[in-house]
């Protein structure tokens, strides 16, 4: 799997303070293998980022997934 700099994964810090504060994802979901982190590097591979603000657009965890055209599922 890809690593992700941790600016990379700064970036998106709104939206990931939001899903946390939320209850849509854990801290393990964000450690290298968690859903979060497989969701961020499947977003830097896109060229649907540019469209993608640092709080996701408002979206939430399954919402971005069907924005992405991906299955949330496959990712846990």
């Amino acid at each position: 799997m890809k690593e992700l700099t941790v600016n990379q994964v700064q970036f998106y810090g709104e939206g990931l303070m939001r899903w946390m504060q939320t209850g849509e994802m854990s801290l393990d979901d964000i450690t290298s293998g968690g859903k979060v982190y497989k969701l961020l590097v499947f977003l830097y591979d896109s060229p649907l980022r540019e469209s993608v603000n640092s709080d996701f657009n408002g979206m939430s965890f399954d919402a971005l997934c069907g924005f992405l055209n991906i299955n949330g599922q496959s990712l846990i």
